[in-house]
């Protein structure tokens, strides 16, 4: 009798934690994190897994000039957080090459379904052939404001990568996307060793690049999601 009760209440324990979360984004007082949102760890592809056929068409804000950038390689696990893109920049002549990699330490974190702390960071590297830039950390997930994590390379060893902001909806010459993560980096090595600030917009990706010491705003101006 005793050992059905155990198992009644383990039961209920568990269905009580998996209703307090059901949605994308719900607040999970069950969660390490009391109080923080819950969200689907694949909710990270919305940010930067765009299937072949997406393009971006970016201009710099004083000098005029454009970078069409576009999807060279799509791959994508629907069973859990991993993707693999890659995108090619005309004006660059480089491709950026976007993955998850996934904190097995942390606490409370699965490679599917809900979660309610950072799991995920999003690495990205910078290359052509027989050319590699550099390769870093460039966004986290869950994303919260005033998250960082440490980028080493060799002109600033404590250089650091932050969650700067996080807006529901985020609006520029008369453009409004949906939630936008702007994400600090001391140094980014392979944007030119300087200061710099990516926003980066659920299904849309990255809408804005701030390059400090050159002075220089990139905007996106068009683009296309291939569904």
């Amino acid at each position: 009798m005793m050992k059905s009760l155990l198992l009644f209440l383990s039961f209920a324990v568990t269905v009580l934690f998996i209703s307090s979360c059901t949605k994308d984004k719900t607040p999970c007082t069950t969660c390490p994190t009391v109080g923080t949102d819950c969200e689907d760890i694949q909710n990270v592809k919305n940010f930067f897994a765009f299937k072949e056929g997406s393009w971006w068409v970016y201009e710099e804000e004083t000098s005029g000039v454009r970078d069409s950038v576009y999807v060279t390689e799509y791959q994508n696990d629907p069973s859990n957080y991993n993707f693999d893109v890659r995108v090619y920049s005309s004006y660059q002549d480089y491709y950026y090459h976007y993955w998850p990699e996934f904190s097995s330490g942390a606490q409370s974190c699965n490679e599917s379904g809900l979660l309610c702390e950072r799991c995920l960071s999003v690495k990205r590297s910078k290359y052509k052939p027989g050319d590699f830039v550099a390769e870093g950390k460039c966004f986290f997930f869950i994303p919260k404001v005033g998250q960082f994590d440490y980028v080493y390379n060799t002109e600033l060893p404590n250089n650091r990568v932050t969650i700067s902001s996080i807006s529901d909806s985020f609006t520029y010459s008369n453009y409004t996307y949906q939630r936008t993560v702007e994400v600090n980096e001391d140094n980014t090595y392979m944007e030119g060793i300087q200061p710099t600030n990516h926003y980066f917009s659920e299904n849309v990706g990255l809408i804005r690049k701030e390059l400090l010491d050159s002075n220089q705003v990139w905007n996106l101006v068009n683009y296309h999601i291939q569904e």
